[in-house]
């Protein structure tokens, strides 16, 4: 299970890595998101690796908090700091997109109603807050 954590922890290292590089501070296109349910605060609330959950505290030394804002704008706070970006829904949930470059995560709604983003074999569930 040591081993898991670990790999877990880099794997989660690097994935706020490549969020947070994309990520500036201009807001977002004035789209009108007010009716979307997912405007709101969206809180890692588990990560699983490989099927298995792991210990979310072990994981992140700091909550990981995704803002959605009704103009479009998203903030997101992890270890690494706030920064700010743009999201838009979708078919399957929502991204959040960095407004200075490519960076784009998709956070996809599953069968409990919550949002996961998978990256690299390591899924985190946020819940609405």
């Amino acid at each position: 299970m040591k081993k898991t954590i670990i790999i877990l922890a880099f794997a989660m290292a690097a994935m706020f890595c490549v969020l947070l590089a994309g990520c500036g501070s201009s807001g977002g296109d004035g789209a009108d998101l007010s009716d979307s349910k997912y405007v709101g605060t969206w809180k890692a609330v588990s990560v699983e690796l490989k099927d298995k959950k792991a210990d979310l505290d072990e994981a992140l030394e700091e909550d990981f908090i995704i803002v959605l804002n009704e103009d479009g704008t998203a903030k997101i706070s992890s270890e690494d700091g706030q920064e700010e970006a743009k999201w838009f829904e979708n078919d399957k949930g929502f991204r959040v997109q960095g407004v200075d470059s490519e960076t784009d995560l998709k956070i996809n709604k599953d069968k409990n109603g919550r949002m996961v983003l998978s990256f690299v074999g390591v899924h985190l569930v946020f819940e609405k807050q």
